[in-house]
């Protein structure tokens, strides 16, 4: 599969350096790009890494993809990356390529359930893991991209910043992971210079997500009412396609080192529209509209259930309920100023690439093969 057959819309600001070595505008200079540039992207097979690589690929950049041995490949079919083997539980033994310019670090559990220990173990840990090898390998990077999260700015409020944090979501083990990771990035890039910079997509939807887009899109096709409430809540949806170009925006600037940039599309966007927009692509109309108080008693049924029967897939969390039934919106001014970012807002278009993408894969039985995995696990 061929990701860049996709309808995928990538706006990037792009200026190549002249002898004097260009500016922004802002004083931060542009770097030359020089041919075939390296990149290592963990995570490579998943959905934001496989958008990265294919991001990469595009724009002429010599691609490895860091996958486990037991690594589903299926998202990376037909794209020239070049696999590097390797578990970053022991990132020791990884054969990292020579002449490495920039590491894109898209390897995460990504979670709501899962114990502490197995989310930091998985998070925080691989995270560690990785940056010792490569320093002890001796390998110099240009900059080393890390994919946190917004939560770690809170959320349940709108414009969210570091200067106006959002309510904490601390009670989640995987924020408190992000938080735990971003701590260690920044003291190691305060105490050594290691060129880290650090993302904070939000809501991220687009082709090859098999956790949430798949899993909603088939709800939709079997009659589940998708939008709890009245589906008027903001929430701080990002495309993958404009993650993906930030990704290749702080690799490709100069002075950027040691922050950190939140990602959305930057537009208010309501569950009731997105959603609605996904239901209007399957010709599927929603009937029944359940009410949040029953979409929370029903959350909680199912964690408890999940709690007694570990493999039964509790689709619906308290947490997630939550994100519906309440605003949140994150604030992108300093990502658009201090890198020019210029996000995508066709909404429409990324939808329907969206329903392309899992109709494609419905029709191949992949759709299928990943629910059954996921009932098997609970996850």
């Amino acid at each position: 599969m061929r990701l860049w057959k996709f309808s995928l819309r990538f706006n990037i600001l792009w200026e190549a350096n002249g002898e004097g070595g260009q500016t922004d505008g802002q004083g931060k200079n542009i770097l030359g790009k020089e041919n075939m540039e390296r990149v290592l992207v963990t995570g490579a097979n998943g959905f934001i890494g496989s958008n990265v690589c294919a991001y990469f690929l595009e724009r002429s950049y010599e691609v490895y993809g860091l996958v486990r041995e037991t690594s589903d490949l299926h998202f990376l079919e037909g794209l020239p990356v070049k696999l590097i083997r390797g578990d970053l539980t022991r990132a020791a033994s990884i054969s990292f390529p020579s002449g490495l310019d920039f590491i894109i670090h898209a390897a995460s559990l990504v979670s709501d359930t899962l114990p502490r220990d197995v989310i930091e173990r998985n998070i925080f840990d691989t995270t560690r893991n990785l940056i010792e090898a490569v320093e002890e390998r001796g390998i110099r990077l240009k900059r080393f991209v890390h994919i946190s999260t917004s939560l770690v700015l809170g959320y349940k409020a709108l414009n969210i910043s570091e200067e106006r944090p959002g309510r904490s979501a601390r009670h989640l083990a995987y924020t408190r992971a992000k938080e735990m990771t971003e701590a260690f990035l920044f003291a190691h890039h305060r105490k050594t210079g290691f060129p880290v910079v650090i993302l904070r997509p939000a809501d991220v939807f687009g082709p090859n997500d098999r956790t949430s887009s798949l899993r909603v899109l088939d709800a939709i096709e079997r009659g589940w009412p998708a939008i709890a409430g009245s589906g008027n809540r903001i929430f701080g949806y990002c495309y993958v396609a404009n993650l993906a170009s930030v990704c290749h925006l702080v690799c490709q600037m100069r002075g950027t080192d040691g922050s950190a940039y939140t990602v959305t599309n930057g537009q208010d966007v309501t569950w009731r529209e997105f959603l609605g927009m996904f239901q209007v692509a399957l010709d599927k109309k929603q009937r029944i509209y359940v009410p949040v108080v029953f979409a929370y008693a029903l959350a909680l049924c199912m964690q408890l259930l999940h709690a007694v029967i570990p493999s039964f897939d509790a689709l619906l969390t308290y947490y997630r309920i939550s994100r519906v039934a309440n605003n949140s919106s994150y604030d992108i001014t300093r990502t658009i100023n201090e890198l020019g970012y210029q996000p995508d807002h066709d909404i429409e278009a990324q939808t329907r690439s969206i329903v392309a993408w899992y109709l494609r894969e419905k029709a191949s039985g992949y759709v299928d093969a990943v629910l059954r995995v996921k009932r098997r696990i609970g996850r």
